[in-house]
């Protein structure tokens, strides 16, 4: 008897933890361009103290390369998402100083770095 609560206990506790991720991951993947884009513009207003028309500028251009970057996946064209975020970076360089573009970078190097450490968790835990 014992062991069958332990079990059950293992199970709950494994649901109450994953269940959370998994819902903030179908979430992120729901969010229409707008809403990524204003996500990122608040980001960059919170993190980089950027004024009100460097962010009317970073939320064109961020908007534009996400709808641009959704497009691409939708379609299967993966490939070109490189170049589409190399060209955002390039725009947004024209509109940050040199250090809220540094800081800017930074945090994408950190949140790159974060993702290829979830999926080669998620590899692991695949196999």
């Amino acid at each position: 008897m014992p062991i069958r609560n332990l079990v059950k206990n293992a199970v709950v506790f494994s649901l109450l933890v994953c269940s959370p991720s998994l819902f903030a991951q179908d979430q992120m993947q729901k969010r229409t361009p707008e809403q990524k884009a204003t996500a990122n513009t608040q980001w960059m207003q919170q993190n980089l103290q950027i004024n009100a028309d460097q962010a009317q500028k970073a939320h064109d251009i961020i908007l534009k390369y996400v709808t641009q970057e959704d497009n691409a996946m939708a379609t299967g064209q993966r490939g070109q998402i490189k170049e589409m975020e190399t060209n955002k970076d390039a725009d947004l360089k024209g509109v940050l100083t040199a250090d809220q573009f540094q800081k800017y970078q930074a945090h994408h190097q950190q949140m790159r770095e974060q993702m290829q450490q979830r999926r080669a968790n998620m590899q692991q835990n695949g196999n």
